[in-house]
Formats: structure tokens, sequence, C-alpha cells
């Protein structure tokens, strides 16, 4: 679903401002259009309210982790393609994921900001009908 003059509608969720500030550097704009979540509430109240081509959830987030947020997500219905982003590099944690739902699993690591819009394209893509 694209929207906003063709580019791609994001929910990112993180309660890490200067995470999501980079990644709204990083994302260009033309491509991308980015709302941001800082809670898992605010997160599901988007979600109830807009609709998106992908949501990507951080792991680590207040009150709930990103892997319970996406089974409450995908139990809610939502079928928009979901990336969860976390700095653990656990295949267990990536598999568990996986099998909850997640489109993606990515790892912040060294060079984790220069892959995302790629990553991003490439989930959104494989989900279009």
């Amino acid at each position: 679903m694209e929207a906003m003059h063709g580019r791609n509608r994001v929910l990112m969720v993180d309660d890490n401002i200067e995470h999501l500030e980079l990644c709204r550097e990083t994302l260009p704009a033309d491509e991308f259009y980015l709302d941001v979540a800082t809670t898992p509430a605010d997160a599901l109240g988007k979600l109830q309210l807009s609709s998106y081509d992908i949501v990507v959830l951080d792991y680590r987030l207040p009150g709930m982790s990103g892997l319970d947020l996406l089974i409450k997500i995908r139990g809610k219905g939502h079928k928009v393609p979901i990336v969860l982003v976390s700095a653990i590099d656990d295949p267990d944690l990536s598999m568990k994921a996986m099998k909850a739902g997640a489109s993606d699993y990515i790892v912040k690591k060294f060079r984790y900001y220069s892959m995302l819009r790629e990553r991003l394209l490439e989930n959104i893509e494989a989900h279009r009908p």
C-alpha cells in the first residue's frame, strides 16, 4: 500500500530517540515516510489508525519486548511485514521471531544503517500482491 505520494509508509518502534533520528536521516525522504512510536501502546494505537507498508520493531522496548509486541500485532490480524531489530545476535531469538510472524530479523551491528534501506525495500516488495 504505497501512500504519501509514492513513499513507503514505515512505522518504526523504538524508545531510543537517537536511533529513531539516525533512521530518519538514513532512509531517503523521497522513498520513505517514517512514523515513529516510542512505546508498544503507541505502536498498537498507530496501527489501528493507519496502514503501513512495513513495521520495524526494536527488541528492547519499555513494558514488553519487541517479540511480544510482534505476537500481539499478529494476534490482532495485521498482515503488514514486520522486521525485528536487535543488538543481540541470537539465532534462537531470530528463529522465535520468524516463527511468530516476523518477515526479517536484523542485528544492529557495523553498517546496520547502510543496509537498512535495502532490507526494508526487500521486505516490502516480497509482501506486495
